[in-house]
């Protein structure tokens, strides 16, 4: 699969009907947010700052990057990684406009 492939791919998955399934993706990643600042610091491991939106789907992009590394070669790995790549440049730029 080519590299543009790989990004139309992406492009349909956070262009297609997720927001009608899931609703707005910053809400969500907001929620999210929310659960695992409560989840670390009930563990003792609240972070200096807490997680937000941006963060969570950074932290998305990683896990997609980590599973590329485990078992056979699969495309969807990629896929995603630069499927939540783009929500995280969504979440920044939409987190500095509020700010």
């Amino acid at each position: 699969m080519k590299a543009a492939q790989v990004a139309t791919a992406a492009a349909d998955l956070v262009g297609g009907d997720r927001k009608e399934a899931y609703g707005d993706v910053l809400l969500g990643l907001d929620r999210i947010a929310l659960m695992w600042n409560g989840l670390l610091a009930i563990a003792g491991k609240a972070p200096k700052a807490p997680i937000n939106a941006h963060d969570v789907a950074q932290m998305m992009v990683c896990m997609k990057q980590a599973r590329a590394y485990t078992g056979p070669m699969r495309i969807d790995n990629h896929i995603d990684a630069a499927g939540w790549s783009s929500v995280a440049g969504e979440a920044a730029s939409r987190i500095a406009e509020a700010s």
